[in-house]
């Protein structure tokens, strides 16, 4: 294993198995960084490279889980399927899961964290937090999407 450590997957388990949508996006997310040593950078964004190199084992844990407990509403391999029926066209896959309605890219206090949510909705704030909503929106969400939809195809998600 390397000098990696050891991934305590307990929280997110927790929170998925009791439906806490918002707080297992959020643990998502600390767990993301953290697997991929962002966490120790103070911008705390993970970079093309680390969602490029990011392992295959843990990406497919997170989504694993996801996927379990939402009884395949939610995760990485849904947006993928998604993803891959609109063609790879990021625009209709934002709209499909509804990130985005009509010309208006939805807020963070707008994000759908209930089961009646669009298939394919969450996991969505682990590319930038919250507080980044715009920025996100602007700069890094199609292309941070394109990475992470292509390593899921690398680890044959």
């Amino acid at each position: 294993m390397g000098n990696r450590s050891v991934v305590d997957y307990s929280q997110l388990r927790a929170l998925l198995g009791a439906k806490n949508w918002q707080a297992a996006d959020v643990e998502t997310r600390r767990l993301m960084l953290s697997i991929a040593r962002a966490d120790r950078r103070s911008d705390l964004l993970l970079t093309a490279t680390d969602i490029q190199q990011f392992p295959c084992t843990e990406l497919r844990t997170i989504d694993n889980l996801w996927v379990m407990c939402s009884e395949g509403h939610f995760g990485f391999t849904v947006i993928k399927g998604i993803y891959e029926e609109v063609g790879k066209d990021y625009s209709q896959l934002a709209e499909r899961v509804g990130w985005r309605v009509g010309e208006k890219w939805i807020q963070y206090q707008e994000v759908n964290f209930t089961g009646n949510a669009p298939a394919g909705h969450l996991p969505i704030t682990w590319l930038v937090p919250s507080s980044f909503w715009m920025y996100w929106l602007a700069r890094f969400a199609s292309a941070g999407w394109r990475l992470l939809l292509e390593r899921a195809e690398a680890c044959q998600l």
